[in-house]
């Protein structure tokens, strides 16, 4: 049976420009036979439902006739569907590719809020919408604070819809269109809570040797994304997908154990995440989490060999040191920070001698080139990564004035 769009009062709703009202035009203009008309109603429903990874209230409501045409066979596209999907329930899947999404966090931050609050800010938003979309300005009526808890409301929403797609989405993994299945698998991937009837799964298909490599490896990953209690048919698993020839399914089981196992990753893992990380710079290549392999296999050894980690940071930061570009400095100064300092840490607190090697090192090199502080202003990049915003700050913090 076809849902309803007109069921919604989509107008008292609202997305990223306001009133939702264009929200179910542009759910059936999904179904064109017209690629250009999907295409351009697909971007505006990233715009405004997602509108730079925020969720609105409409963002939720949309959920079920968007997995009303993934369940629907005859449905174009329907790959690029799930992937907003997966994106209306976590946002930018890069960021938790290392951590798995914090639902249990989220839900017990948004339980500390009573629902009369919430209908409060909800009704606040409302009428400042209905107020600037008349052209006059106005205020807006939430602090910060209460904006960001509003918009986590919204994406928690959005999340709990998604998850009720899981058994559409399981139905999927046996879609005869690659693209299909594995989109539904990176989507699986984000809901824990689900745990029991996702995992045994994604096993089976780690466990086929008929599936094609990204499918496997893709399935692997979200294992460990998953979480769970790391059994012995598991690791034997993994271990095997370790010993294969195709790098790709070596690279994902050596994430998933990364993930499922912690300080109990066996060597020949954290081998092949450090091969992996040592790479990092040549590896443009984007996985379907939204990170380079060698990008996500640092971070994975900062979880679970540090020292390893540390190790070869220091040599990709020893290598961009070396290059002395002749032009560009605020862009060789952003990749120099960015290599030493890549979890963007504004309050880390820690003295000089407490930085890694490899921090230590570009600090002293910000010390040496002082043209770099030139009237491009290094101040922003330098206040994300923690460190004084101005050379003769950033000499004291190294003990070179005492």
């Amino acid at each position: 049976m076809q849902l309803d769009l007109s069921s919604i009062d989509w107008a008292s709703l609202t997305h990223a420009y306001g009133s939702a009202e264009d929200v179910p035009d542009l759910i059936g203009a999904l179904r064109s036979s017209d690629a250009d008309v999907r295409g351009e109603a697909m971007t505006e429903l990233y715009g405004n439902i997602f509108h730079q990874g925020s969720r609105y209230e409409a963002s939720a409501y949309a959920v079920p006739f968007l997995l009303e045409l993934v369940a629907d066979s005859t449905t174009p596209d329907r790959q690029e569907l799930i992937r907003l999907l997966a994106s209306l329930a976590v946002g930018y899947g890069h960021h938790h590719a290392a951590t798995g999404f914090p639902i249990a966090a989220m839900r017990d931050t948004m339980a500390q809020v009573p629902d009369q609050t919430w209908q409060s800010w909800s009704q606040a938003m409302k009428e400042w919408y209905d107020i600037v979309s008349t052209g006059q300005r106005q205020p807006i009526p939430l602090s910060k604070p209460e904006r960001r808890a509003l918009e986590t409301r919204h994406e928690l929403a959005a999340y709990d819809a998604v998850r009720a797609s899981v058994p559409v989405l399981l139905d999927c993994l046996d879609d005869l269109d690659a693209e299909v299945a594995g989109e539904a698998i990176h989507a699986l991937a984000w809901f824990p809570e689900e745990i029991t009837s996702i995992r045994p799964r994604l096993l089976a298909i780690t466990s086929d040797n008929q599936q094609p490599e990204q499918i496997a490896g893709a399935a692997l990953v979200a294992v460990g994304l998953l979480g769970g209690t790391l059994t012995q048919p598991v690791s034997d698993l993994f271990d095997t997908h370790l010993r294969t020839t195709d790098p790709h399914l070596r690279w994902s089981a050596a994430v998933a154990w990364a993930h499922l196992a912690l300080e109990d990753v066996p060597d020949t893992a954290v081998a092949e995440l450090r091969g992996w990380a040592a790479i990092r710079g040549q590896d443009t290549g984007q996985t379907v989490w939204g990170a380079r392999r060698g990008d996500l296999a640092l971070t994975m050894l900062d979880r679970v060999a540090r020292p390893v980690a540390e190790a070869v940071r220091a040599e990709h930061v020893a290598a961009v040191l070396a290059k002395q570009p002749t032009s560009n400095w605020h862009n060789h100064f952003n990749v120099v920070l960015n290599r030493a300092f890549p979890r963007m840490e504004p309050d880390h607190g820690r003295t000089f001698q407490e930085l890694a090697p490899a921090q230590r090192a570009v600090v002293i090199w910000l010390t040496e080139n002082p043209h770099v502080f030139g009237t491009s202003g290094p101040e922003g990049p330098l206040r994300q990564h923690g460190l004084p915003t101005t050379y003769a700050a950033l000499r004291t913090y190294a003990e070179l004035d005492e």
